[in-house]
């Protein structure tokens, strides 16, 4: 069972020469030809669950567009995630990867895994109950249907719920309205190969849907010494969505099932399986806005030949209003109510006791906007989370902005947020042998962080635009390992005895040096200040709560050539890792692509092209990652 989250270089003259000739590029209407104006005036949801443009959203907020996708060549969820600079995404195998924003993302040494951060796709919450962090091997969607991801950075539970202490990722999918017509996507290399199709069509005069099918294998990594890791595996995935809309009303219904075999070294495959149906109706009144989601999700994993694994059923429903009171008054409200059911087929030396549970897990929240000014706005709200193991907690949210003027704003921010206790922290049981090592706390309370947040987003010229966040964060009752009062020492249990506080950076800026070059940095640094409460025994040390680098950052760079040629590199570094000790690495990665014609395009990408492979963490908890290189051709019919 997995509790887990679990081609030479671009030479700088071959480079330069690029730049000597790109003088009369061509522009595409990408991202790169859209002024940063324009940029400023996207609209966000994930901040408020309002419409608002990104330039007024009070919060450290990262779009990833969906042209950012396609120029960038990635090919999953989690490797698009590393477009957002406010992220760290750690790949340690073929199929797993740990995504983390502002520090304490675990460690697996430890058994302490990242679990402050919430995902969703298109409103469903994809993180899981047993631990509450992210089974990276079931994120994929058709990348091509995504419209853009937004990253948020910082606490977001008054609005999204426990969980949301460190960030909220949503990723929003393109309406059927906007799929029609027929795609097709394919590309191989020497570390993977897949191939994507979608067809989408109108279904009379106000409706519209899609149906589409994926599939691809992963070759597995490598281990210490360069022998095969064993993990290549396999997907294939397919779903559909149906959009209807009137003037004032909309429904939406949308599927997915996959299927996927993961390798290991004994030769024995395990299995990922699951699906998900969602239908969401809205209506749109004068002051009134109405949203009622509702989904089902099965996810379900198989151990290596059959040997241990789980199933997750998740049943939710969200009523949501947004009421409009005259030109200064925005109140957004609204309640929940979600069901969890699981069995788990232990294994000898890692169980949970017991097997099978419900979870019932409900919130109502109310969150007031209001306007002080036409400049400044106070965001007071509040959500009233019934959690299974710790009851009603209530996790409120303050911010104030000010639009200094059309290009400058900024914003201050204070929240509080709570992971919520899982059965791997009340239930779970683990053994040496015969011997019982560990024995899971049934008392176990919620991690709790208070955050605080001052950021500034201004555009200080029609060519550079800039984005800070400056953070503090105060974490109580984070998870310890402590030993036995009775006996000493065996069996050990999961204790709340750590504290402290995190302070940092999110800063990322646009520089549109030309009409066809553009370069985005971003970085984040990070500096953990954690203790022990009194009476902890301070087993493991405080490296338990995160085997975090202190700073991340990236460059990218996106150009347009003459003749439909585009060129995108992204230059990551991330620093040392303070134990188990990793040094810092940089990689680069690169893809450069031709669009034949409105229909066709060409592209050839390299991964990881500084090193023929690397550890992201170090040997026994992460294997190392190898360069690759793919071909890709996309056709639109």
């Amino acid at each position: 069972m997995k509790i887990l989250v679990t081609a030479p270089v671009i030479a700088a003259g071959v480079l330069a020469a690029l730049c000597g000739v790109a003088a009369h590029a061509e522009t595409d209407g990408d991202l790169t030809a859209m002024s940063l104006a324009d940029l400023a005036k996207v609209e966000v949801t994930s901040v408020s669950k309002t419409n608002e443009a990104l330039q007024r959203a009070p919060a450290a907020i990262y779009v990833i567009s969906h042209d950012d996708i396609v120029r960038s060549g990635v090919t999953s969820i989690p490797e698009a995630l590393r477009l957002a600079p406010n992220l760290l995404v750690t790949q340690t195998s073929s199929s797993a990867y740990v995504i983390a924003a502002r520090g304490l993302g675990g460690n697996p040494t430890a058994q302490n895994f990242s679990n402050k951060l919430l995902i969703l796709i298109d409103g469903r919450s994809v993180y899981t109950p047993l631990y509450s962090g992210i089974y990276a091997d079931t994120l994929d969607v058709m990348l091509e249907d995504v419209e853009r991801i937004e990253v948020i950075s910082g606490v977001g539970a008054t609005l999204w719920g426990a969980n949301a202490m460190n960030g909220v990722i949503n990723i929003i999918t393109r309406s059927a309205y906007l799929t029609k017509g027929t795609y097709i996507d394919g590309g191989a290399g020497n570390q993977q190969q897949f191939g994507d199709a979608r067809y989408g069509a109108s279904a009379g005069a106000d409706a519209a849907f899609r149906v589409y099918g994926l599939g691809f294998h992963r070759d597995a990594m490598q281990l210490a010494g360069g022998t095969g890791a064993g993990d290549g595996w396999s997907k294939g995935q397919g779903g559909f969505r149906s959009d209807w809309g009137l003037d004032e009303d909309t429904l939406t219904v949308q599927g997915d099932y996959y299927r996927a075999t993961e390798s290991t070294l004994n030769g024995l495959d395990g299995t990922v399986l699951g699906g998900n149906l969602v239908g969401r109706y809205e209506h749109h009144g004068a002051q009134s806005d109405l949203q009622v989601q509702a989904y089902i999700d099965q996810s379900e994993q198989i151990g290596p030949g059959g040997t241990g694994g789980f199933i997750v059923h998740t049943y939710d429903i969200t009523v949501q209003d947004t009421i409009t009171l005259g030109a200064r008054n925005r109140i957004v409200w609204g309640a929940g109510e979600r069901l969890y059911t699981y069995g788990i087929t232990n294994e000898t030396e890692l169980l949970f006791e017991p097997t099978r549970h419900a979870l019932t897990l409900g919130n109502v929240f109310v969150q007031d906007t209001v306007s002080l000014t036409s400049a400044v706005n106070v965001t007071l709200g509040l959500k009233a989370e019934d959690d299974p193991f710790s009851g009603w907690t209530p996790l409120p949210d303050l911010r104030l902005s000010w639009a200094i003027n059309d290009h400058v704003a900024t914003w201050a921010a204070a929240s509080r947020a709570i992971r919520s206790p899982t059965p791997f922290d009340t239930d779970v049981v683990e053994k040496l042998g015969p011997t019982v090592f560990l024995q899971a706390n049934s008392g176990f309370r919620p991690e709790e962080v208070h955050a605080y947040e001052l950021g500034t987003r201004a555009q200080s010229s029609e060519s550079v635009s800039l984005s800070v966040a400056a953070f503090y964060n105060v974490y109580d009752d984070l998870r310890t390992i402590e030993p036995n009062a009775t006996t000493g020492f065996l069996p050990l249990y999961w204790g709340n005895m750590m504290r402290g506080d995190t302070f940092g950076i999110d800063a990322w800026a646009n520089w549109q040096l030309t009409d066809w070059w553009r370069l985005s940095p971003g970085a984040t640094w990070v500096r953990e200040r954690l203790g022990f409460a009194p009476g902890a025994s301070g087993l493991l040390g405080v490296g338990q709560a995160g085997d975090d680098p202190s700073s991340h950052a990236a460059l990218v760079s996106s150009m347009n050539l003459p003749h439909r040629v585009t060129l995108d590199a992204t230059l990551r570094y991330v620093g040392a890792l303070p134990g188990p000790v990793l040094p810092h690495y940089t990689e680069l990665d690169a893809r450069v692509g031709w669009r034949m014609n409105q229909k066709t395009e060409f592209s050839l990408r390299g991964a990881n092209l500084l090193h023929a492979r690397h550890y992201e963490l170090p040997a026994g908890d992460g294997e190392q990652i190898t360069r690759s290189v793919i071909a890709e051709v996309r056709l639109t019919l």
